[in-house]
């Protein structure tokens, strides 16, 4: 008997001490990987400006460590106002990138909010921190800033606000809507939990360094998690920036939510998105962009992409819920139109970049 729980034990020893023993070997690979991915990425500043969709106001407001950030508030074209949108801009972006996402809603009754992150734009910049594409406290503080700002205001919507993200800015109003209460509705566009992007690129380049790479890549999703986060959080400390758990924190998240997901995003892979929605409640909708990369979405279909996000936060907004309005269907257009599906396309994208934003 004692022989063989001694094979069983050796048999399963074995396997846990070469995979050990690969992890250290290739440790420093690893996270140069992460930091090299942790830096790159640019987002759209420059290439929009909220000053031509009409009233725009500039505007400042404060952080609770000290900073200043900058925003521009726009009322809606419409004739009462049904809602206000905070808008949260991707890494390297600034307020607005928030153009050509907003300019629909603002026709349809809702105010817009878009601000600059810290080290962004014409927000302070804050000594000793470098942006990296994963969300820091920091950026949740600046989320948490900016729904106060919009609570101070005279005209301050009573039914709260909804919250549109993207990428790295979608992660950050994730982890501050789980703690803030005031939001009624959130839509995010390639969100994703740090972690796990550092995971996935492990596993992608794993061929290149390692010759057991077949058989590693072969073991579950969470024992890969298990390394990404180590190789993630070192070198999360070595830039004195941790990551906050996105993960962790969308677990109590009680908003209703509409994630969107390029089927063919090569920065952070559409299997992410999927596993990430298996987190959030059942109110969460996912729509997955079949032929569409990171950020992309509203270029491959910007006519569908507006529409969905209209439609989803006009069917939350407290402003059409306070007055006993009801959306009736279009009978012209086909009831697909209406849904938020989760495609089963593209669930293997091609991996070309590796720039996160």
């Amino acid at each position: 008997m004692l022989l063989y729980l001694s094979i069983i034990a050796c048999l399963f020893l074995v396997p846990c001490l070469v995979l050990v023993g690969t992890w250290v070997k290739y440790l420093s690979s690893a996270t140069e990987i992460c930091e090299r991915v942790g830096t790159l990425g640019k987002g759209d500043s420059g290439h929009f400006s909220l000053k031509d969709l009409g009233d725009c106001r500039s505007c400042e407001f404060p952080t609770v460590d000290g900073l200043i950030l900058r925003g521009s508030y726009l009322r809606c074209r419409a004739g009462e106002r049904i809602g206000v949108v905070l808008f949260c801009h991707e890494f390297g972006g600034d307020r607005h990138v928030a153009a050509p996402y907003m300019v629909e809603l603002l026709d349809q009754g809702f105010d817009v909010f878009a601000f600059d992150f810290r080290n962004h734009g014409q927000s302070d910049q804050m000594e000793g921190y470098a942006p990296r594409t994963w969300v820091t406290q920091y950026e949740v503080l600046d989320v948490q800033a900016a729904i106060s700002y919009l609570r101070s205001l005279e005209d301050a919507d009573p039914g709260g606000i909804a919250i549109v993200g993207l990428s790295r800015g979608g992660s950050a109003a994730l982890s501050a809507a789980s703690q803030t209460d005031g939001i009624w509705g959130m839509v995010t566009d390639g969100a994703f939990v740090s972690r796990w992007v550092t995971t996935a690129n492990i596993r992608r380049f794993m061929p290149q360094f390692v010759r057991l790479a077949p058989v590693l890549t072969r073991l579950p999703w969470c024992v890969h998690v298990i390394y990404g986060s180590v190789v993630h959080d070192l070198v999360a400390s070595q830039v004195k920036h941790p990551c906050r758990d996105v993960a962790r924190d969308v677990r109590r998240l009680r908003v209703p939510l509409l994630m969107i997901h390029g089927g063919r995003d090569s920065t952070i892979p559409v299997e992410l998105a999927y596993r990430l929605h298996k987190c959030l409640p059942h109110r969460t909708r996912l729509w997955v962009v079949p032929k569409s990369g990171h950020n992309r979405s509203i270029r491959t279909q910007p006519n569908r992409y507006r529409r969905r996000m209209s439609r989803f936060l006009r069917n939350h907004a407290p402003g059409l819920l306070r007055n006993g309005r009801t959306l009736a269907l279009d009978a012209s257009r086909p009831a697909a139109e209406y849904a938020e599906p989760v495609s089963a396309e593209a669930c293997s994208p091609a991996y070309a970049s590796t720039a996160v934003s």
